[in-house]
């Protein structure tokens, strides 16, 4: 049959009469029929596209594809997947310190992984079935497989979410600065911080606190694992308050090394200072006869009593007494040589015990660059010296000054109850000896300074002081 399809009739001709167009020999049912067709595959085709992305979407979406992935998250230790599984949980701390508590946590009790896994798919399977489920309370590691927002619209989307766990932290000082796996997280009081809520993890706890350029720290190592009550975390940094007392009130203090500039009287409650030991202090007075120094005190938490040794210096004659004619003007100076000595005598003690060349008070720059040398070289050899000055007899047969005034000279045997060891020795055997010394003294600034010091094989004393 011809047809115009123009002018939608028949046409017995090759071209239509009435429109001039060409005519065709196909009908136009068969036309129709193709046509039709054609858009039924199409349709039929996105409905196949539609409901299998829908079903696709579910199966994405579903809980047991939420658990499958962090299975295989865990297994692999993946740590950007675990972190997209489980979402941040603490206010203060990165979600990767989270995540890397929680699976060093896991790594130490793999068998409580093994368990968690068959919860959660527990759990997957309760949702499904629209069921009630009990929360396994046998659990050490406790996690929830929860609803969070929805994925297109449509679908639920599940989260691994953990039961919260909180802590109480407490230390001793105020304002000291909190870290949580090297995390800088705030500052804790003496009143204590809660803290929370954690994911259940392997967390390193740390206080710091400065004074005066002493650092002191606590720590804890903490494994958070069930929920419950709040867990009590201990910090205590090593520090302490102190109040020194001495036999003088009137001495000053001085820690490690430096003047405090305070007597003992005024002194008080100072602090806090670290207790292991570092931080070394003592008290000095002046009398007449020159410095005295108390022993030095390493801080370890207990208030410290110096002891001052001293009493008035009486002149002591040996065999034989020697009256002496000496002008008021020479005593005051060979006085002043006395002690000045007797400084030095005393700061050497503190200086060998420390190795530490700014306990000198009265040295020469050469003699003090001297003792610097030699102190490196001690310590090379972790070497140590331990001792007390119990007997100082100065020679005044041997005093010398000259005509200038400002150089001196005087023997001195020196009596001491001391040891050298090896540092860090504990229970430290002395040994009293006595040696002589030939001191040289230079007069700088109005005051005697020590210029050298040589060991010499005697001394006589038929005319000595001893202090």
């Amino acid at each position: 049959m011809n047809w115009c399809h123009h002018c939608n009739r028949e046409e017995a001709g090759a071209f239509c009469v009435k429109c001039g167009q060409k005519i065709t020999r196909t009908a136009p049912a068969q036309v129709k029929k193709k046509g039709w067709l054609l858009w039924g595959g199409i349709v039929v085709g996105i409905m196949i596209v539609l409901i299998g992305s829908f079903f696709t979407l579910r199966w994405i979406s579903s809980p047991e594809r939420a658990v499958d992935q962090f299975r295989a998250a865990l297994l692999q230790e993946d740590y950007e997947a675990i972190g997209e599984a489980i979402p941040k949980v603490n206010p203060v701390l990165s979600h990767e310190a989270e995540i890397e508590s929680f699976v060093s946590l896991l790594q130490n009790h793999p068998d409580q992984r093994t368990l968690l896994l068959q919860d959660l798919e527990r759990q997957a399977r309760a949702i499904e079935d629209h069921t009630l489920l009990s929360r396994n309370e046998d659990l050490l590691v406790q996690l929830e497989l929860v609803e969070e927002g929805k994925t297109f619209y449509l679908f639920n989307n599940y989260v691994i979410s953990p039961v919260p766990i909180y802590v109480q932290l407490q230390t001793q000082f105020s304002k000291t600065a909190l870290f949580i796996n090297e995390e800088e997280s705030g500052t804790i009081g003496e009143k204590g911080k809660k803290m929370g809520p954690f994911l259940p993890g392997d967390y390193h706890f740390e206080t710091k606190l400065e004074n005066e350029g002493y650092k002191m720290r606590g720590e804890a190592e903490v494994e958070l694992i069930k929920p419950g009550k709040h867990l009590e975390v201990d910090l205590p940094v090593n520090g302490a308050f102190l109040t020194p007392d001495s036999n003088y009130e009137d001495a000053r203090l001085f820690i490690n090394g430096k003047d405090t500039g305070e007597t003992i009287s005024k002194t008080g409650q100072i602090g806090p200072y670290p207790t292991d030991g570092s931080v070394v202090m003592h008290a000095e007075k002046n009398f007449e006869a020159g410095v005295v120094k108390s022993p030095s005190v390493h801080f370890e938490g207990d208030d410290v009593y110096f002891v001052i040794d001293y009493s008035e210096p009486e002149p002591v004659v040996i065999e034989k007494e020697v009256a002496i004619d000496v002008p008021e003007s020479g005593r005051d100076e060979t006085n002043a040589i006395i002690a000045a000595v007797n400084t030095y005598l005393y700061d050497w003690i503190m200086a060998y015990e420390n190795l530490d060349t700014s306990y000198f008070s009265n040295l020469t720059p050469e003699l003090n660059s001297y003792f610097e040398d030699r102190f490196i070289s001690v310590k090379e050899n972790n070497a140590a010296f331990t001792g007390e000055v119990l007997e100082a007899a100065f020679d005044l047969d041997s005093l010398y000054i000259d005509s200038s005034g400002k150089k001196a000279e005087i023997d001195v045997l020196i009596t001491m109850d001391s040891a050298n060891h090896d540092r860090g020795e504990s229970n430290v055997k002395t040994e009293v000896t006595s040696s002589a010394f030939h001191y040289t003294l230079v007069k700088s600034g109005g005051e005697w300074l020590i210029d050298s010091r040589e060991e010499v094989d005697n001394i006589d004393l038929t005319n000595a002081v001893i202090y």
